[in-house]
């Protein structure tokens, strides 16, 4: 039952295989480390989102206008 095509050893860490599973990983842990704690914080609103926060604020301006006229 030896295969001798395929060698366990090099899946290991310090085989060929095993390093570049190891030097996948640590960059695939990154870029999600990196999408879940920092691009998420980021407050970035779409262009849609924004033009609604802008409307939202020039009526709340025409109300308070409203409610002290000169």
């Amino acid at each position: 039952m030896h295969n001798s095509s395929f060698n366990i050893n090099y899946l290991s860490p310090t085989g060929l295989i095993g390093f570049w599973i190891l030097f996948i990983g640590l960059i695939f842990t990154g870029t999600m480390f990196y999408f879940v704690f920092f691009r998420l914080n980021e407050d970035d609103d779409s262009y849609k989102d924004s033009k609604r926060k802008n409307l939202e604020k020039e009526a709340q301006k025409q109300r308070i206008a409203r409610l002290y006229p000169k």
